[in-house]
């Protein structure tokens, strides 16, 4: 019974490290993650295929969840037990991930950069970009030019 005590602590500990992990994880790019357990090949295919269509604002939750080749309730309870977000939520943070990416990299005006990420609300991307980041675009766009 100790073991098995120990063994599910263990379980919940790891789950926990790579949910901070994901949650601080910049790099967005999957080949530069280290391929440890199932759970993170899982993540590295989801990310895989949301970089494969990022631009295209009608990327939906179906089309996701046909390409991870999984139901709606298991897709859902994965990825939030990964990262603690809908995969909504997962979706739309690494769009803003890459978007911040972009920015830092002077890749275009704010505009440009939220329709290359699949938002085409320009005040929706604002919004949901200071809300992950606690700064707007504009802001941040200030605070990480060159010089």
């Amino acid at each position: 019974m100790e073991e098995l005590k120990m063994r599910i602590d263990n379980l919940i500990e790891s789950r926990m490290r790579l949910r901070e992990r994901f949650s601080k994880e910049i790099t967005l790019d999957p080949k530069d993650i280290t391929i440890t357990s199932m759970d993170e090949k899982f993540l590295n295919k989801a990310i895989e295929i949301i970089e494969k269509h990022i631009r295209d604002e009608n990327f939906s939750m179906t089309d996701f969840r046909k390409e991870m080749n999984m139901s709606r309730s298991t897709l859902f309870r994965k990825i939030y037990a990964l990262t603690n977000q809908s995969p909504t939520e997962f979706i739309r943070t690494i769009r803003l991930k890459r978007a911040m990416m972009l920015l830092k990299q002077n890749y275009g005006n704010i505009s440009e950069i939220a329709f290359e990420v699949g938002f085409s609300n320009l005040s929706y991307f604002s919004r949901s970009f200071k809300q992950l980041f606690n700064v707007s675009p504009a802001n941040f766009i200030k605070h990480h030019q060159p010089g």
